[in-house]
């Protein structure tokens, strides 16, 4: 029996990224991980430039300005412009200076150095008086301490409008998570009985519009390593995407993705841009083929695969299955897949 429920993961007759003029890249986990290029990323960049589809790095990370991290990624090997990066540091100033088109305010930067400097050059006017900001804008800094909290809090209570750069919870490091921006939003937030106004960093689309606005006659795809940013702030902009695995997901969690945080596409890496993605066909109500997979449920409400072909077109035809019968609670998506 075939079904007509149409798959979320969509395939390509071809190369995926022959499809797009736009290529949105996450850094850290796709590009870069702990500051090493990741394997087939130099090469993925450069196939994008010969078939005229424009990388544009997209990071949440405000710490550092567009020319830093080009020059961060120029010294890995994968060549990159200023031009080519957006930054939720300059989201966030962009946001401010239209949002005040109108007004001169005193915007209090509670950051680093590079997110002062987005400020200052879209001539917006900064302060350090936090009685006097009528604007507070938050980004991460390694060196950010409780007096520039406090500063943040006693702005904010006076009323004045609270943007933050990204609510990312941790940040990665050789020894682990540690604290990022949306942490150190909290410890503001507790202290004034709310969150932030205005967010610029993905999840929230802004942060892919204006990096799509370098081409915005192009179709994009936004690659990335986080369902939780990355790929809910793709499905927020209305644009594809390709969710892959060298970051901080694994195949395994990526069976238990919500419905905002699903990609359009799924890769081992960034370099399967540059392979052909295979048609998910749903072949009864609850089997999914993919290449020489099927994915069923079984009688203990477990997950099936059956068959033979690549591994990834086996998770391929597992998250498709797992997403639906999820939503419809006939799976058990936390019980182990059995194979036959």
């Amino acid at each position: 029996m075939t079904t007509s429920r149409p798959a979320r993961l969509q395939s390509s007759v071809g190369e995926l990224a022959a499809g797009y003029g736009l290529s949105l890249l996450d850094l850290d986990g796709v590009i870069y991980l702990l500051d090493q290029a990741i394997p087939g990323a130099e090469e993925t960049v450069r196939r994008l430039r010969e078939i005229n589809n424009q990388p544009v790095f997209v990071t949440n990370n405000a710490s550092r300005r567009s020319h830093e991290v080009a020059n961060a990624l120029t010294g890995m090997g994968i060549g990159a412009r200023a031009d080519e990066v957006q930054t939720s540091a300059q989201t966030a100033a962009r946001l401010i200076a239209e949002r005040f088109a109108e007004s001169d305010p005193a915007v209090l930067v509670t950051g680093s150095e590079a997110l002062k400097a987005e400020i200052q050059d879209l001539g917006l006017r900064t302060t350090t008086e936090a009685r006097q900001a009528e604007v507070v804008v938050q980004g991460y800094a390694a060196d950010l301490g409780w007096r520039d909290l406090a500063s943040a809090a006693v702005a904010v209570r006076r009323g004045a409008y609270w943007v933050a750069t990204n609510t990312d919870a941790t940040l990665p490091s050789p020894d682990g998570p540690l604290p990022g921006n949306g942490s150190l939003l909290k410890a503001v937030e507790m202290a004034v009985g709310h969150g932030p106004h205005l967010i610029a960093g993905k999840p929230e689309p802004v942060i892919y519009q204006q990096a799509m606005n370098r081409r915005p006659e192009a179709a994009a795809i936004a690659v990335g390593d986080r369902w939780d940013t990355d790929i809910a702030g793709a499905n927020a902009a209305g644009i594809d995407s390709l969710l892959v695995f060298t970051g901080v997901l694994n195949e395994q969690q990526a069976l238990r993705l919500p419905p905002e945080g699903r990609p359009t596409h799924l890769g081992e890496s960034v370099a399967d841009l540059f392979t052909a993605h295979p048609e998910l066909k749903w072949v009864d109500q609850w089997l999914v083929r993919c290449g020489g997979w099927e994915a069923s449920i079984g009688a203990g409400r477990e997950l099936v695969l059956t068959g033979g072909g690549t591994q990834l077109d086996s998770w391929r035809a597992l998250c498709e299955l797992a997403w639906a019968a999820h939503d419809a609670g006939v799976a058990d998506v936390d019980k182990p897949v059995s194979t036959t």
